[in-house]
């Protein structure tokens, strides 16, 4: 029978268990869809304490929009000569996405994008800004102490749901607060999670069941055609 196999089953259970009424997967949206204020820099942690910095700098943006995100060709810099470019990544819808300049090993956590020597966040004052295509600036993080609370103590931003495309660290504004969440040797921050940051809708990434219904179409699909191969 062509339909027989488990994969088959399986598939055909997925469509016929109520999953079939999920919602079809969209495309990511592109870059030149946003507007500022739809990527927020929800946390940032310029200087390590024990570990390395050059090594263990992170920040992490979070994305408001209820649909994921391509952030390929997004251009993150500061106001002087540090640059790199996102290639090969998507946020989530209400998602979060964690950069580093290293493997982040010493803080015990695994980033989502590695800029390597491209950039740096200094212990002073440095900017973190985002642009689109065009050169349209998504979102602009400015701060005159890199570690306010203390080395070792990630900021995050107080309310991730802002329309606002520009925030300030301490000293700069009051937008963020200390982490409280333990890292590693000492360390203070919640990379890829909601951390202290309130939020006005929930932090969900895209239901399993939608997942589960777009490869139960593959599946079926792949089998249909292999039915229809001369035997």
């Amino acid at each position: 029978m062509p339909f027989s196999s488990p994969r088959a089953k399986l598939a055909l259970f997925a469509l016929t268990s109520g999953l079939a009424a999920a919602p079809a997967l969209s495309a990511p949206l592109s870059l030149s869809e946003l507007s500022p204020g739809d990527l927020q820099i929800t946390e940032y942690l310029a200087n390590p304490a024990i570990v390395s910095d050059s090594a263990n700098e992170y920040f992490e943006l979070f994305n408001r929009r209820d649909e994921a995100i391509d952030l390929d060709g997004l251009v993150v810099r500061d106001d002087g000569s540090n640059q790199f470019v996102v290639t090969g990544l998507v946020i989530p819808a209400r998602g979060f996405r964690v950069f580093s300049n290293g493997d982040g090993s010493g803080l015990g956590l695994v980033p989502d994008y590695q800029y390597g020597g491209s950039m740096a966040l200094t212990n002073s004052s440095d900017e973190i800004l985002l642009f689109g295509p065009g050169d349209v600036l998504l979102q602009a993080l400015s701060y005159d102490d890199g570690d306010a609370f203390g080395a070792g103590v990630a900021n995050e931003l107080l309310f991730g749901d802002r329309d606002s495309g520009e925030s300030f660290g301490p000293q700069a504004g009051s937008d963020y607060q200390a982490a409280v969440a333990s890292l590693a040797e000492g360390n203070f921050g919640s990379p890829g999670r909601p951390g202290t940051t309130v939020f006005d809708a929930s932090v969900v990434p895209l239901p399993p069941a939608a997942w589960l219904f777009g490869a139960a179409l593959a599946a079926l699909s792949a089998l249909r055609r292999r039915c229809s191969l001369p035997r």
